[in-house]
């Protein structure tokens, strides 16, 4: 009799964990996140000119844009209210920033295109519970994605990287279905990309001359601020 109490009460308790609130943080799930994002860096524009030195320019840029991403991940309960998630995005968009320098002909310019596309990350999240709809959750963040620079004579920019870190709260809609709201910041490795080209001279009028220069383009430690918002449905 006291084994078949036991038994029982050994598989109640089993019942009742597997229907417990927590449990709709635990298991895999996906979604996808649409974020206001903010990226700033100090940008750096080194010129040599053959005969004529060197000359440096400095100044912040910054812009504002839309960015979307997939999200997938599997959550592993750790203990009562806490479990941990191991997830990675990837962002399908590409961000583009387009610039104009002197060209060959003396009086024009030419455009160059720097880009941004393919970024993901892969994140570790620790969730709290808050109460059965509500848990808080922190990430560790390891973000990268490829560069490139338009021309000809263009050296590789190198691949983006950088870590980060975010906070936010998930509300579960449904047993399966939740949104989440968090607040994100990523700093990147310093990217950097030289052009050579051959200019008009700016000493000739005539426009006769021409010069070797080489440009070298530097974004030091861009930064990303997001503010995200994601749908996802847990299985």
């Amino acid at each position: 009799m006291k084994k078949i109490l036991s038994t029982t009460a050994i598989a109640g308790s089993l019942c009742l964990l597997g229907t417990s609130s927590f449990a709709q943080f635990v298991g895999p799930y996906a979604g996808i996140s649409v974020s206001a994002a903010g990226i700033a860096t100090e940008g750096n524009k080194t010129t040599n000119q053959t005969g004529n030195g060197q000359n440096t320019g400095n100044a912040p840029v910054g812009v504002v844009t839309p960015l979307a991403a997939l999200d997938i991940g599997y959550s592993f309960g750790v203990a009562k209210g806490t479990s941990i998630a191991l997830g990675a995005t990837y962002n399908p968009m590409k961000a583009e920033f387009e610039g104009k320098s002197p060209a060959a002909a003396a009086g024009t310019t030419t455009s160059r295109k720097f880009e941004v596309k393919d970024a993901y990350t892969i994140y570790i999240q620790p969730t709290f519970e808050i109460n059965k709809d509500a848990a808080f959750f922190v990430k560790g963040v390891y973000s990268k994605a490829d560069t490139s620079l338009s021309g000809t004579n263009v050296s590789s920019p190198g691949d983006l990287e950088g870590f980060g870190a975010s906070m936010g709260l998930r509300v579960m809609l449904t047993p399966s279905a939740f949104i989440q709201a968090e607040a994100a910041y990523t700093q990147f490795d310093t990217v950097r990309a030289s052009v050579q080209e051959t200019v008009a001279d700016t000493a000739d009028a005539a426009g006769a001359a021409r010069a070797l220069i080489t440009r070298t383009f530097t974004a030091s430690n861009p930064e990303l601020v997001e503010g995200r918002i994601t749908i996802g449905f847990k299985f």
